[in-house]
């Protein structure tokens, strides 16, 4: 009788061996995927960033061509061929605008919006005001531009999402 308690003793302790080993596997395998998400998350952000990083680049760009072709053109009072230059750039402005007023707030995209508006407004007129006009036109876009860089440096200190 000693005998076969010993044995269904022994079988006892090998399931319970088991049953530990598995509940182990199974906390561990839970963990690793745990981690992926989390990687897979962590690698989306920075690929998001990276696109945001680059169009802010780009909208700064274009922004500042943009000036100074509307310049030149106020300064020559040109208007044809260079206005509808300005335009392209215009809403090349307001294309990389919507792209990035995607990862704001409304406020934000209203802003986007309002700026491109207004430069496709110079782009128009700009060639045929006096300079006064033309400069205060201007300083109001550079007011609306400074709020829209101020989302580009969010995006680059990492307060994006």
């Amino acid at each position: 009788m000693a005998g076969g308690d010993s044995g269904s003793s022994g079988s006892n302790r090998l399931a319970m061996v088991s049953v530990v080993v598995a509940l182990m596997s199974l906390g561990a395998s839970i963990l690793q995927n745990v981690n992926y998400a989390r990687s897979i998350d962590s690698v989306q952000r920075n690929v998001l960033r990276a696109e945001s990083l680059r169009s802010c680049k780009d909208i700064i760009a274009v922004f500042f061509e943009f000036r100074l072709k509307a310049e030149a053109a106020n300064m020559s009072g040109e208007g044809g061929m260079t206005s509808i230059e300005l335009k392209g750039l215009a809403y090349r402005f307001g294309a990389l605008g919507t792209f990035l007023a995607n990862f704001q707030e409304q406020p934000s995209r209203d802003r986007y919006s309002a700026l491109a508006w207004h430069l496709n407004r110079i782009a128009g007129e700009g060639a045929k005001l006096p300079k006064a006009e033309f400069d205060a036109l201007f300083n109001e876009a550079d007011k609306q531009f400074g709020a829209i860089n101020d989302d580009c440096v969010k995006a680059a200190t990492g307060h994006l999402l």
